[in-house]
């Protein structure tokens, strides 16, 4: 419930301090007086972004402060931000003429985004934006939801349909990717067996060019190497055999002077190396190769390396790596194949339960249609609409297909209005009428906040379009429907003002240049009954008993 509107330096108001209580309050003024700064000021309050020009001319800043008697689930939900909470929640906007701004909650800095969160469950705002979204066929289902309680089953609903959507964004990535990887299947397979055909080993074309070099010269190789063999070992008088005498006679030697047995044993090494290198000398030049057709194919498959180096390279190392590759590609393809496999059926899962659940939630809409369109049947036959015919129209497939379903389901939800006997239902948009549009408007809201149990409600002219003797009917509505909480309404009826029971006077003053809007309360009777006959016009004298009358049965309840 709103417990107390303060204002400072808001658009024509210097300075205001206004009190609510329960009931009915209303508000009246001249054309002009400046009436909608409250509303403006509320809607500041309910998460409207501030604008600098709302800033009074000649003050730095503006201030807008609520304060509210919030629910257990405001509550609950403020605790949870760590602001604390007590019996009062107070909102505050500062507004800066520099376009900077703060807002407070309990004296917490929060966002716009946060404020909006809170306030839709404190106060709410019904004015001629909510006839437009009266005439939107698109707001339609979400009253009717709200009519039927069925918010939390949207929810639901709109959770399963953001999962298929999110399903089939990934699968179709996927998908993309595998055409992708198909087109290029037939590359890679290619150049695959490209390298298979080959198959290089790391290091290999070193192997290959020393080997090449090898057989090149291999003539050269033979004669050197044998000239060596031949000296150190295979003639007569070769290395061999000198070392040979000489390690005879330094054994003779060794006998008459044992002091150089190490030096012979030395020589006798010496000897043994010279013997073996040889040897291995003679097993080399053996080994080169002699016929020369090994040559033609180590050079062709050089050859072949190399050009697997210049088309996958540049190292036999980068080919064998990009071969790798391709058979991590080949293998992530039979990968991603499975994973489609599993997203489509769990797209296939998801897609049976929108299903299930958009027929269950038809099914529920159809049923609660019936019962919004008598609720609001009933209100508008007390407000001078008897005859009327208001009908909730619910059209969608019985079983429809997954594509057929939106975040609210599948259904198409219209609200039909028809004021004279034998003629059709049509849109609320087909209405010529705007006091037919008002009280539609006012009929709807009070089914629906009985419906929620909105605490407090406020209308911006909500007597647009009617005559005097409708605006009783809607001044005893809207007086019934205070009886549920708090309701604050702006008029320009004194038939609804005379059955207020908090009377606001909105009015517009100059002082020291300077053009003011002031709100205060009336306070007495016969404070009222002047304004009353203001609201009336014409003779003021007979304005003035009118409105005594007109006040008088609201304090016996006529």
């Amino acid at each position: 419930m709103l417990l107390e509107l303060i204002l400072e330096n808001f658009i024509l108001v210097r300075e205001a301090n206004l009190v609510f209580s329960r009931g009915f309050t209303v508000f009246t003024g001249e054309t002009g007086a400046g009436k909608s700064v409250m509303v403006q000021a509320l809607k500041l309050l309910m998460g409207a972004r501030a604008d600098s020009g709302q800033v009074k001319t000649g003050a730095a800043k503006a201030v807008v402060q609520g304060v509210f008697r919030p629910s257990a689930h405001i509550i609950r939900y403020l605790e949870g931000m760590g602001i604390d909470v007590d019996d009062e929640l107070i909102v505050r906007r500062i507004i800066s003429r520099e376009g900077r701004g703060r807002i407070y909650i309990n004296g917490a800095v929060t966002t716009l985004q946060d404020l909006r969160r809170i306030t839709p469950g404190l106060l709410s705002l019904s004015g001629q934006h909510d006839f437009q979204e009266l005439l939107r066929q698109e707001r339609h289902g979400p009253w009717l939801d709200a009519f039927a309680g069925l918010e939390k089953d949207v929810r639901k609903l709109a959770a399963i349909y953001n999962e298929r959507l999110q399903l089939e964004r990934r699968l179709k990535e996927l998908e993309q990717q595998r055409e992708k990887a198909i087109e290029e299947q037939e590359r890679y397979q290619a150049e695959a067996n490209a390298i298979d055909e080959i198959s290089p080993r790391a290091g290999e074309d070193q192997e290959l060019e020393r080997e090449l070099s090898i057989l090149r010269s291999a003539k050269d190789l033979r004669m050197l190497g044998q000239g060596i063999y031949e000296v150190l070992y295979g003639r007569k008088g070769s290395v061999q055999e000198e070392l040979s005498a000489c390690r005879q006679d330094l054994e003779k030697m060794t006998r008459l002077d044992q002091g150089l047995e190490d030096m012979a044993k030395e020589l006798e090494g010496i000897l043994l190396q010279v013997q073996e290198f040889a040897w291995t000398l003679r097993d080399y030049v053996q080994g080169i190769p002699t016929d020369l057709s090994r040559l033609e194919q180590l050079e062709e498959r050089l050859y072949n390396i190399n050009r697997l180096k210049r088309r996958f390279g540049p190292g036999i190392d980068d080919v064998i790596a990009y071969r790798q590759g391709i058979e991590e590609a080949l293998k992530g393809m039979e990968e991603t194949d499975g994973i489609i496999r599993h997203l489509r059926e769990e797209l296939e899962d998801v897609e049976r339960r929108l299903v299930e659940r958009a027929v269950e939630l038809s099914a529920k809409r159809r049923a609660s249609a019936e019962r919004l369109s008598a609720a609001v049947e009933r209100e508008l036959s007390e407000l001078n609409l008897a005859n009327t015919r208001f009908i909730v129209d619910v059209k969608g497939p019985e079983n429809p297909a997954p594509h057929e379903i939106g975040p609210r389901g599948a259904d198409q939800i219209r609200f039909l209005f028809s004021a004279n006997v034998g003629e059709p239902p049509r849109p609320l948009a087909a209405i010529a009428s705007g006091g037919e549009l008002s009280r539609v408007m006012l009929a709807l809201r009070a089914v629906l906040s009985r419906q929620s149990g909105m605490f407090s409600i406020v209308f911006d002219e909500i007597d647009a379009g009617i005559g005097g003797e409708v605006a009783d009917k809607v001044g005893r509505k809207l007086k019934a429907l205070s009886e549920h909480g708090q309701v604050v309404a702006i008029t320009h009826f004194p038939q609804i003002a005379a059955m207020g029971e908090h009377h606001f006077l909105v009015e517009k003053r100059t002082v020291e240049g300077s053009t003011l809007t002031e709100m205060r309360i009336l306070e007495n009777q016969d404070e009222r009954i002047e304004e009353l006959s203001r609201m009336l016009g014409g003779d003021r004298k007979a304005a003035r008993i009118y409105a005594g009358k007109l006040f008088g049965s609201f304090l016996r309840g006529a």
